[in-house]
């Protein structure tokens, strides 16, 4: 055989051999490392650093919350379980059952509104006192309702197709007031981050310019502070100074995280994730976050999360939003969801949006 047809046959083994080795490594080695983002101020931890999670709960959970040194969850049944961090398991805190549970929004303490129902006409809501054995219906009609952010009231929005009205009152629906009746604004979820100001925000979608307004509870005056943003959805910390907020390009695609702080806003640079995705630590300077690795490319966003239509694997990321400092806490957790955290900083709880589990993370 010539040299020339020799070397000319082994050049096409090596490339057959390469572009073999190429495909077998990018399609077969589920082994490789995850990809973290990048970009200044990542820093990975050590492996004396890693953490571990442990299941809490012992079937699927619909919502969780750390409620003085206890968590407080619902699972899909609609019992409300009580975990006390002391070795032993959850036990039920003997409230009645909520049926079809669909949303549970909590307040500082034990108290709770429960969300029931799929459909316009069997929705409702029920206020719960496990602590003060109190359990009762609300009024009809509600939209959106949210705790002050003490706790001892609720605001409301009552709205058909004759009346639209923001209401206030005391958690267990009793002492109504009207706090502005024909209410302009209509599909939006409410806020009450300080004693003295409410927020309005557009219900999300990836595919419409959301909105985000202020409401000063004194004077009952509203004035807009962010507006055009799609996707827009907004999380504000514990002392209501600040809130982060995710929003989207006008396809519901390539989400981005930002801060506003005293009404300025900034993009926090490199993060691509949800604020249903994140929590605020007590400070209201540093924030957990669980930040995909990559986002399905032909989704709307948030609209298609909500609807589960997809998952993703997360890693966990503890961020300064003041710095914008960013450390790893733990990797490909799955999809998360439910973040949140207590007082002392050191345990964090989520729900595997794969699994509806409730886990618990030890910080420190």
């Amino acid at each position: 055989m010539p040299k020339k047809t020799f070397y000319i046959i082994l050049i096409i083994l090596a490339g057959l051999l390469i572009v073999g080795g190429i495909i077998w490594y990018f399609l077969f080695n589920s082994s490789a490392p995850a990809t973290s983002p990048e970009g200044p101020g990542f820093t990975a931890p050590g492996q004396e650093t890693s953490k571990g999670w442990v299941p809490i709960s012992g079937g699927p959970v619909i919502s969780a919350h750390f409620s003085d040194d206890s968590i407080l969850f619902y699972d899909f049944s609609g019992n409300l379980w009580q975990f006390k961090n002391d070795g032993s398991k959850p036990i039920s805190t003997g409230q009645t059952i909520v049926e079809s549970p669909a949303e549970v929004i909590w307040s500082t303490n034990e108290k709770n509104i429960v969300k029931t129902g799929s459909d316009r006409s069997d929705i409702r809501y029920i206020f719960s006192d496990f602590g003060g054995k109190i359990f009762t219906d609300l009024e009809t009609g509600i939209k959106s309702v949210v705790f002050s952010p003490d706790a001892k009231k609720i605001a409301y929005q009552i709205s058909d197709f004759k009346t639209n009205n923001l209401s206030a009152g005391d958690p267990d629906g009793k002492n109504q007031k009207i706090l502005i009746k024909d209410f302009k604004l209509r599909d939006i979820i409410l806020n009450w981050p300080k004693s003295d100001q409410m927020v309005f925000i557009s219900r999300p979608s990836g595919l419409i310019p959301g909105s985000l307004w202020t409401l000063d509870v004194k004077n009952l005056k509203i004035a807009k502070l962010i507006s055009g943003l799609f996707g827009l959805e907004a999380l504000f910390s514990p002392d209501g100074n600040s809130f982060i907020y995710s929003y989207t390009d006008q396809n519901g695609q390539n989400p981005k995280l930002a801060l506003n702080k005293n009404g300025v806003s900034k993009d926090i640079n490199n993060i691509s994730t949800l604020v249903d995705k994140c929590a605020w630590a007590e400070d209201s300077i540093n924030i957990y976050c669980a930040i995909p690795q990559s986002w399905p490319g032909s989704t709307a966003l948030p609209d298609d999360y909500y609807k589960n239509a997809f998952s993703t694997t997360d890693d966990l990321w503890e961020i300064n939003v003041e710095t914008g400092e960013k450390n790893l806490i733990s990797q490909r957790m799955g999809d998360v969801s439910n973040l949140d955290i207590n007082a002392n900083n050191n345990s964090l709880i989520f729900i595997s949006r794969n699994s509806r589990l409730l886990y618990q993370l030890n910080l420190k």
